[in-house]
């Protein structure tokens, strides 16, 4: 002879296995708040086309997927070359015909920063 489960059990077993759905559960914390080196405003660079050989840049971008948002300015031609901040410097393309000038977003969001320096102005510029 076949010994079966009390009834009491069974019926326990299947309120426990169909009430799984309706126990309460404590929802997930709502995303991640904007870290602030992520934020840094896009008009914080002035981008000028004064001098000599002056042009748009090719392009500018900005990711934010690392720790804080890097942004990258692409300019191409003849003799490439990005001016910083007015007189402060000038990177050139070391003869490739592309230079392509990575900025940091600050800690406080307030600044992009080259090699702890904030840039407010950048020029591209080429010989042709």
């Amino acid at each position: 002879m076949m010994a079966f489960p009390p009834r009491s059990l069974v019926l326990l077993l299947v309120f426990l296995l169909s009430c799984d759905a309706c126990m309460r559960v404590t929802p997930g914390t709502p995303g991640m708040p904007a870290v602030p080196c992520k934020t840094c405003s896009q008009t914080l660079i002035m981008k000028t086309i004064n001098g000599a050989g002056a042009k748009e840049f090719m392009s500018d971008t900005t990711v934010t997927t690392g720790a804080c948002a890097v942004r990258t300015l692409v300019c191409t031609g003849n003799m490439a070359n990005v001016e910083i901040n007015g007189d402060d410097g000038t990177i050139d393309d070391g003869g490739t015909g592309t230079v392509n000038f990575e900025v940091t977003c600050n800690t406080a969001g307030t600044a992009w920063q080259f090699m702890g320096i904030d840039i407010t102005q950048l020029e591209c510029a080429s010989g042709a």
